[in-house]
Protein backbone atom coordinates (compact mmCIF):
# COMPACT_ATOMS: atom_id res chain seq x y z
CA UNK A 1 0.00 0.00 0.00
CA UNK A 2 2.89 2.35 0.95
CA UNK A 3 3.86 2.34 -2.75
CA UNK A 4 0.58 3.28 -4.44
CA UNK A 5 0.95 6.28 -2.09
CA UNK A 6 4.58 6.94 -3.24
CA UNK A 7 3.19 6.72 -7.09
CA UNK A 8 0.44 8.99 -6.32
CA UNK A 9 2.54 11.45 -4.73
CA UNK A 10 4.67 11.07 -7.78
CA UNK A 11 1.74 11.96 -10.08
CA UNK A 12 0.88 14.63 -8.30
CA UNK A 13 4.32 16.15 -8.30
CA UNK A 14 4.46 15.71 -12.19
CA UNK A 15 1.21 16.36 -13.09
CA UNK A 16 -0.29 18.97 -11.06
CA UNK A 17 2.27 21.69 -10.32
CA UNK A 18 1.39 22.64 -6.94
CA UNK A 19 4.06 24.23 -5.51
CA UNK A 20 3.04 24.58 -1.74
CA UNK A 21 0.70 23.90 0.27
CA UNK A 22 -1.67 26.80 1.42
CA UNK A 23 -3.28 25.19 4.88
CA UNK A 24 -1.02 23.06 7.11
CA UNK A 25 -4.04 21.07 8.51
CA UNK A 26 -5.17 17.48 6.87
CA UNK A 27 -8.29 19.55 5.60
CA UNK A 28 -6.43 22.34 3.82
CA UNK A 29 -4.26 20.33 2.08
CA UNK A 30 -6.61 17.51 0.48
CA UNK A 31 -9.02 20.69 -0.29
CA UNK A 32 -6.08 22.17 -2.63
CA UNK A 33 -5.34 18.20 -3.73
CA UNK A 34 -8.63 18.08 -5.34
CA UNK A 35 -9.33 21.10 -6.30
CA UNK A 36 -5.94 20.63 -8.24
CA UNK A 37 -7.24 17.26 -9.73
CA UNK A 38 -10.43 18.88 -10.85
CA UNK A 39 -8.92 21.11 -12.26
CA UNK A 40 -6.69 19.15 -14.48
CA UNK A 41 -9.43 17.29 -15.31
CA UNK A 42 -11.54 19.96 -16.91
CA UNK A 43 -8.66 21.06 -18.38
CA UNK A 44 -8.54 17.44 -20.32
CA UNK A 45 -11.94 17.88 -20.99
CA UNK A 46 -11.37 21.29 -22.96
CA UNK A 47 -8.45 19.84 -24.86
CA UNK A 48 -9.89 17.08 -25.98
CA UNK A 49 -13.73 18.17 -26.91
CA UNK A 50 -11.52 20.93 -28.72
CA UNK A 51 -9.58 18.74 -30.43
CA UNK A 52 -6.66 20.67 -29.24
CA UNK A 53 -2.98 19.79 -30.13
CA UNK A 54 -1.24 21.64 -27.43
CA UNK A 55 -0.03 19.54 -23.93
CA UNK A 56 -2.11 20.23 -20.90
CA UNK A 57 0.51 22.57 -19.44
CA UNK A 58 0.31 24.97 -21.80
CA UNK A 59 -3.52 25.45 -22.09
CA UNK A 60 -4.21 26.64 -18.53
CA UNK A 61 -0.77 29.27 -19.00
CA UNK A 62 -2.84 30.71 -22.00
CA UNK A 63 -5.86 30.97 -20.22
CA UNK A 64 -4.54 32.60 -17.24
CA UNK A 65 -3.12 35.26 -20.28
CA UNK A 66 -6.09 35.47 -21.84
CA UNK A 67 -8.67 35.39 -19.34
CA UNK A 68 -9.08 38.73 -19.11
CA UNK A 69 -8.68 39.87 -22.84
CA UNK A 70 -11.69 40.51 -25.27
CA UNK A 71 -10.39 37.99 -27.84
CA UNK A 72 -11.42 35.02 -29.31
CA UNK A 73 -9.20 32.00 -28.28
Amino acid sequence: MSWQVELFHKWIKQHLRIKAFYGTSDNAVKTQIWIAVSVYVLVAIVRKRLGLEMNLYQIPQIFSITLLEKMPV
